[in-house]
Parts: C-alpha cells; sequence; structure tokens
C-alpha cells in the first residue's frame, strides 16, 4: 500500500491491519497464545479484533468523527478496516483529493493504534481531542513536505483543510 503523501511506515501499518496481521488479542488467540481475555483494554466493550480497535470503539469513533467535522465532510457508517481504508467518501470525487483523504484517514488509523499501544504498554491514554491534535499537526507536517503543492498554511490547515481537496 503507497501514498507518497505519508511515510511508508504507515503503509505498511495499513497494508498489515488490511491483511488482520496487527497483533490484537483475538488474533493472537486464533495463533494459539493463551490469554486471560480477549476483551479490548481500552474500552472493555467487545472483543480486540482489527475492526474494533481501529473503528468500532467508541474511542476510535470519537476521534474519526472529530477528524470529518474538521474536514467539514459528514461522518461515514463504517464498520470494518476495509470499509475506512478503501480511500474513499462520498463527497470526495477528484483523483488529488481522494489521495489527499486516503492520507488522513492512514495517519487517524495509525494515531488510534498508537494510543492503544500507549494504554496497554505505558498506561497513558490521549482524549480524542488530543489525538486530533497529533493528527493536524503530523498531517500537515508529512503532507505539506510530499506534496507538489507550492502553498500549504498551517492556519487554513487547522481550520478548514478541505480547501485542499480540490486544488492539486
Amino acid at each position: 500500500m503507497r501514498n507518497n503523501l505519508i511515510p511508508s511506515k504507515l503503509g505498511i501499518f495499513i497494508w498489515r491491519a488490511k491483511l488482520k496481521r496487527l497483533p490484537v488479542l483475538i488474533e493472537l488467540e486464533k495463533r494459539g497464545i493463551d490469554l486471560n481475555s480477549v476483551r479490548f483494554p481500552t474500552c472493555d466493550d467487545g472483543i480486540e479484533s482489527i475492526d474494533h480497535s481501529l473503528v468500532l470503539c467508541k474511542h476510535a469513533f470519537e476521534v474519526w468523527d472529530r477528524v470529518c467535522k474538521w474536514w467539514n465532510l459528514d461522518t461515514v457508517n463504517i464498520f470494518s478496516v476495509d470499509d475506512l481504508f478503501c480511500g474513499k467518501h462520498p463527497k470526495i470525487k477528484s483523483s488529488w483529493s481522494l489521495k489527499l483523504w486516503q492520507a488522513i484517514e492512514w495517519i487517524c488509523g495509525y494515531y488510534i493504534w498508537k494510543n492503544r499501544n500507549q494504554k496497554i504498554f505505558k498506561k497513558k491514554w490521549w482524549s480524542g481531542s488530543v489525538i486530533l491534535n497529533e493528527i493536524q499537526i503530523k498531517s500537515f507536517e508529512w503532507i505539506s513536505i510530499r506534496s507538489r503543492k507550492k502553498q500549504w498554511d498551517w492556519n487554513q490547515w487547522l481550520v478548514n483543510p478541505s480547501v485542499y481537496l480540490d486544488n492539486g
């Protein structure tokens, strides 16, 4: 999986997520690892699957909702990683816009996963607003450096990045 607007590690992360190769509890159990529980440790609302971790968990949904509001897009009903990381949104049509939106989706998924790992391994938790802030900072940094677009304005990015959608 490749999108030249973001680092290759995010493409690898998405590729592993789509192939169900992230180390979530249900996948570890399928491989014969004896676990006390397969409940998702960050919300305890369901089984820790890749879909639950990145899409269905109430914490993940909060982040996706915040990102869609930041981009002035409707929150789309998604139920799986395949639905999420398809790189499409009903309101986005041009190839540049789809590429930009795909980069945002991948960054968002990566930061949701990073937050999950912080909770499990470091006992730290970021709120949805903190995650959104991290997504805004890193996405601006990565995309503005890697795109051929001449003018990227940080203040515009924070307030209404959707103005960049059809201006590739």
